[in-house]
C-alpha cells in the first residue's frame, strides 16, 4: 500500500468500526435489558413455556439479527484497522507481524461466531414443529442445540476478544510511537483491560454485569477509540514513510 493511501484506509476503516460497534451495542442493549419486551410468564407445563420462550425470541429476531450483523461486519473491520496500524512499526519490529496476526485472527473468529450465530438461532427456536406425535422430542432436542450453539459461539467469542486485547497491547506501544497522545495509548489499555474482564463475567454468568461491560466497551470505548484514529490518521504514517521523510530531511 503506498504512503498515500495509508491514511484513508485508516479514517475509512476506524469510521466503519466505530460505526458499525456503535450500532450493535444499541442494539445489543435494547435484547439484553428487555426493552422490547419482557419475557412471556412461566406456564406449569415445559414445552409449552419453551414454545413461548421461542416465540417471544423470534419477535425480536429482526433486531437480534441486526446486532449479529453489525457485530461480525464491526470485527472485520477491526483486523483491517489493525493489520493497517502494524505498519507504523518499524521493519524489523515483531509487533509488524503479530499485531496483525491478532487482529486478523481476531476478525475473522469474530465474524464466523456472527455467522454461526445468524445460522442456528432462527432455526432452533421456530415455534413450528412436526405434527408427527413427537412434540416434546422435537422442542427439546432443538432447546439442547440452542443451548449448545451458545455455548459454542461464547467461547468463540472469547478467543475473538482475547486476540483483540493481545493486539491492543501490542499496538498501543506503536501507536505512541507514531505520535498518537497519551490519552488514546490509556484507552487502548483500558480497552484490552476491560475487554478481558468482560470475558471472565459472561462465563461466570454475572448478569447484568457482562452485559454492562459489553457494552461499554462496545458502545462507547471502541468506538472513541477508533475515531480519534481516524481524526489523526493523516498525522500519523508507517514506518516506511518516516523513514523515508527523515533521510529526504536530512539529505
Amino acid at each position: 500500500m503506498r504512503q498515500f493511501d495509508w491514511p484513508a484506509g485508516v479514517r475509512l476503516l476506524g469510521l466503519l468500526v466505530t460505526a458499525f460497534f456503535f450500532a450493535a451495542a444499541v442494539l445489543q442493549g435494547l435484547l439484553a435489558f428487555d426493552v422490547l419486551g419482557a419475557p412471556p410468564p412461566p406456564q406449569e407445563d415445559f414445552i409449552e413455556r419453551t414454545i413461548d420462550f421461542f416465540e417471544w425470541q423470534q419477535s425480536h429476531w429482526p433486531v437480534e439479527f441486526a446486532a449479529t450483523a453489525l457485530f461480525a461486519m464491526g470485527f472485520v473491520a477491526l483486523g483491517g484497522l489493525g493489520a493497517l496500524l502494524a505498519r507504523l512499526a518499524s521493519r524489523g519490529d515483531a509487533r509488524r507481524v503479530l499485531v496483525p496476526a491478532a487482529y486478523v485472527g481476531a476478525g475473522g473468529i469474530g465474524a464466523a461466531s456472527g455467522l454461526f450465530w445468524l445460522g442456528v438461532k432462527p432455526i432452533a427456536t421456530s415455534p413450528q414443529y412436526c405434527d408427527c406425535g413427537l412434540r416434546a422430542e422435537e422442542i427439546m432436542s432443538r432447546l439442547m442445540v440452542l443451548n449448545v450453539a451458545e455455548s459454542v459461539q461464547l467461547w468463540v467469542v472469547i478467543g475473538a476478544i482475547v486476540l483483540a486485547a493481545l493486539g491492543a497491547v501490542m499496538v498501543a506501544g506503536i501507536g505512541r510511537a507514531a505520535g498518537m497522545p497519551g490519552g488514546w495509548v490509556w484507552l487502548t489499555l483500558v480497552i484490552a483491560i476491560v475487554s478481558l474482564a468482560s470475558t471472565i463475567l459472561a462465563v461466570a454468568g454475572a448478569y447484568p454485569f457482562d452485559q454492562l461491560t459489553l457494552l461499554l466497551v462496545a458502545g462507547v470505548l471502541v468506538p472513541i477509540w477508533a475515531l480519534w484514529l481516524a481524526i489523526r490518521a493523516d498525522s500519523l504514517a508507517p514506518a516506511t514513510g518516516r523513514a523515508t521523510a527523515e533521510v529526504d530531511a536530512g539529505g
